[in-house]
């Protein structure tokens, strides 16, 4: 006999991200509306307990509301949902810390966690971008750069919790070192760190070209992603031929995905692309030339409609369910 599927108890429900730079926190209905939100919470990356300040700082921020039935939570690592163990997280250096059971003790409610573009890419399917569709293909970019994989309506986590680390997959054989043991990845091209590193070598390559750069970010370390993206709009020669390279990675990189998973649709999303969406507009016209035709044919591109608390609604929607 079948068993009927029972909905959500009545909110709301606790979504935290946890980023390599910030935390955000928020209060959402099991529908996705966001009732209250700390705003971005800046961390120093100085290990767990730094970060788990910031973010009781973050929940102190939303203020008198109702408590929290459940609370979901999006970090940047490979994790195992079913016990909240974050198993690694290169860019916060975390190896095995359990996560889950900290944070359920210290909040008094159950906790499930998640990868953040896992939890990104949930949220983007149940109330965004991805409503509708039964197999979508998420692509995240921020400082680092994560994926997504939702088949036949379910998310795939792989045989040891680390599905969709499209980051990490090579794109130059033997290329630029990543903070992974790996060379040559994505996120090493595409990421937010790595489009700063690769500004500041071109400046150090040819100190005249990169003036601009150096001047507007207040020396040549300082110089950001945030920068280039800057001064390529303003047609700065070097920030543009940054900008375009990046691009160019950017498009192949999703040729290869959708010939490999074959999405109704893909959703670009991340801090970097939601500032910097120019990075992304060469991908539709990449995918219909070079991808295997019904592949091309298939695939929708489209931005993430939940933007910066994409994995804040995420994390809790997936609490929601757990909770049911």
């Amino acid at each position: 006999m079948s068993r009927a599927v029972t909905a959500p108890r009545p909110g709301p429900y606790l979504g935290i991200d946890i980023g390599a730079t910030k935390v955000l926190v928020g209060l959402v209905t099991p529908d996705g509306r966001l009732l209250a939100h700390s705003d971005r919470v800046v961390h120093s990356n100085e290990g767990l307990e730094e970060v788990l300040a910031r973010v009781h700082e973050g929940i102190g921020r939303l203020g008198s509301t109702a408590p929290p039935i459940a609370a979901g939570v999006a970090v940047a690592a490979q994790v195992d949902p079913r016990d909240g163990t974050v198993l690694y997280a290169p860019n916060l250096r975390w190896r095995d810390v359990p996560l889950g059971p900290r944070l359920s003790k210290e909040l008094g409610v159950p906790v499930r966690v998640e990868n953040d573009v896992r939890a990104a890419v949930w949220g983007e399917w149940v109330h965004g971008a991805g409503r509708g569709s039964t197999e979508v293909l998420g692509l995240f970019i921020g400082t680092g750069v994560g994926g997504a994989v939702i088949s036949d309506g379910r998310l795939l986590h792989g045989a040891r919790f680390a599905a969709g680390e499209i980051g990490h997959s090579t794109l130059v054989a033997g290329g630029r070192r990543c903070h992974c043991p790996n060379r040559g990845c994505l996120e090493a091209y595409i990421g937010g760190w790595a489009i700063a590193e690769r500004a500041q070598e071109a400046v150090a390559d040819d100190p005249v070209a990169g003036g601009r750069l150096v001047e507007t970010a207040g020396g040549g370390t300082a110089i950001t992603a945030a920068t280039v993206a800057t001064l390529a709009r303003a047609g700065d020669p070097l920030a543009t031929r940054l900008a375009n390279e990046t691009s160019d990675y950017l498009a192949a990189a999703a040729v290869g995905l959708v010939n490999a998973f074959n999405p109704e649709r893909l959703i670009l999303g991340g801090g970097l692309l939601a500032h910097w969406p120019e990075l992304a507009l060469g991908v539709p016209g990449a995918l219909s030339e070079r991808c295997q035709p019904p592949a091309a044919r298939a695939v929708t591109v489209t931005f993430a409609a939940l933007r910066h608390h994409a994995s804040v609604i995420g994390a809790a929607t997936l609490a929601a369910a757990s909770a049911r």
